[in-house]
């Protein structure tokens, strides 16, 4: 769910596209997937404008906005994935593998969320969901759980110096 969330601003970045058109203007993407383990956020853009890149994209994991908009959107995008998972073969394997698991353990957990596990059908729901993101988010998205790569055609100085600013 985070690797929609944490694109939708911050409060240096407030724009919730600013980002995905920051780097669509300067020949850039991006993309991000999710894991039982983990979160991978990658994105290219021309190396001129790589520096303000890492600036936008940094800016989520440190002050990101959850707006409840935001939140609200992004639970339907959720609900539409899992839809769509639902008769996708190696899901289907992988929720019989969930099913058989011990139920205490983590793996057993259902692992993708959608409009019922993350309600969003009045203001009191949806802040709830809200405040659970911001929650997961300091908990979980903290400097010494993250790895950083940043791969240019700049010197090693300079990529480290860009880096080191943010």
């Amino acid at each position: 769910f985070c690797e929609h969330m944490c694109f939708l601003g911050s409060e240096k970045y407030p724009g919730e596209n600013e980002y995905k058109r920051y780097l669509a203007s300067h020949g850039g993407r991006s993309n991000a997937s999710t894991s039982m383990h983990l979160t991978n956020y990658k994105f290219e853009i021309l190396a001129d404008h790589a520096e303000k890149a890492v600036d936008i994209f940094s800016n989520f994991f440190v002050a990101p906005l959850f707006t409840s908009s935001g939140t609200e959107r992004e639970v339907q995008a959720v609900n539409s994935e899992n839809s769509k998972n639902l008769t996708a073969d190696g899901r289907r394997r992988l929720q019989i593998l969930k099913d058989i698991a011990d139920p205490q353990h983590y793996y057993s957990k259902f692992s993708t969320g959608n409009a019922e596990t993350l309600p969003t059908d009045d203001p009191e729901k949806l802040e709830m969901v809200r405040e659970a993101l911001l929650a997961f988010h300091r908990r979980h998205y903290r400097p010494e759980r993250m790895t950083v790569v940043i791969a240019g055609p700049q010197s090693l100085n300079i990529l480290g110096t860009t880096l080191r600013r943010k």
